[in-house]
């Protein structure tokens, strides 16, 4: 099961005994958000396709238990990815019921304006969030077997996904705390979160709060380990720019031996030749105190060795 399919597993599980009014508001985000209507021989009919069985009996329990709407859940095909692909199909007086669609003076239908079906009450506005999750909704974030190792190009990325750019904007706007980005893909408008503590916050909203404290683990682990790569890095670096420093110690110590100005050298500086040669690898701060003297009067004793060497090339 991919992290999404956890979240809406567990939105789905939190909304099973939801009041009245909650489960209605349930109903229409998702009718709203991908159901589909078509005109059929006594009227109108919505239906809705998932290859999830559990929402599918969720929404069919839901129209019966509370608006006493009877529905029929069948499997007519397989998807792309060889799983079946279910469909839900209510009886007419549901589109009604629910507010989806309204008759004008002349009894013609017609649909209902995307902004009035948001509720304005704090626990329906929450059920609505939650329906539309789990019927257009996605989240991706960086995880494998081991939760400390990551693929480091993956990203965090929740999504709604909308056909109505109308509806979309009306959600966009209603929700605007959560902070979504809006962008196009495919005919459809797509609100967004990448940032993960934006994340967090929403599946703290819509109930999801195992899949919060999971998410929360993934980034205290990633934190850590960019943490331990920085450090790794550093240290890399810093064992680069020793053997660099080194190398070039070395090379100026060889030449004044070869020139035979190595015996004429100061004591200071012959002392920390001869600790270079017996040791190439020591850092400057290990000769430093070997010598009992600061780094910076070691560096400068190092300086002092190549500045007389370059001084006699030069001469050549």
């Amino acid at each position: 099961m991919t992290f999404s399919q956890s979240v809406k597993s567990e939105i789905l599980r939190s909304v099973r005994n939801a009041k009245h009014c909650c489960a209605i508001a349930f109903l229409q985000a998702v009718l709203k958000a991908v159901g589909s209507l078509t005109l059929e021989r006594y009227g109108y009919c919505f239906s809705v396709e998932s290859d999830n069985v559990d929402f599918l009996t969720h929404i069919s329990n839901i129209a019966q238990e509370h608006l006493q709407v009877k529905s029929h859940i069948s499997s007519y095909n397989m998807s792309a990815k060889g799983t079946a692909v279910y469909s839900c199909r209510f009886e007419s007086a549901l589109g009604e019921r629910l507010g989806l669609l309204i008759r004008d003076k002349d009894g013609a239908l017609g649909f209902a304006e995307a902004s009035t079906l948001i509720p304005t009450e704090a626990c329906c506005r929450k059920a609505f969030m939650q329906g539309l999750f789990v019927a257009c909704g996605s989240v991706v974030i960086p995880q494998t077997e081991d939760v400390a190792d990551f693929v480091g190009s993956a990203k965090y990325h929740l999504e709604l996904r909308f056909a109505d750019s109308e509806f979309a904007r009306a959600v966009s706007s209603v929700y605007s705390a959560a902070e979504f980005h809006e962008t196009a893909r495919k005919n459809h408008i797509v609100l967004y979160l990448k940032d993960s503590e934006r994340i967090a916050d929403f599946l703290v909203y819509v109930n999801a709060t195992a899949a919060k404290l999971y998410l929360e683990n993934v980034i205290v682990a990633r934190s850590v380990r960019n943490n331990v790569n920085r450090q790794s890095n550093c240290e890399v670096a810093n064992i680069e720019k020793t053997v660099a420093a080194s190398g070039r110690q070395l090379d100026s110590i060889s030449y004044l031996r070869a020139q035979g100005l190595f015996d004429s050298l100061p004591e200071s500086l012959k002392e920390i030749a001869l600790l270079r040669e017996e040791d190439p690898e020591a850092t400057l701060e290990e000769i430093a105190n070997r010598l009992h003297i600061s780094k910076s009067g070691a560096n400068h004793r190092f300086s002092k060795l190549m500045e007389i060497a370059n001084k006699q090339r030069k001469k050549q």
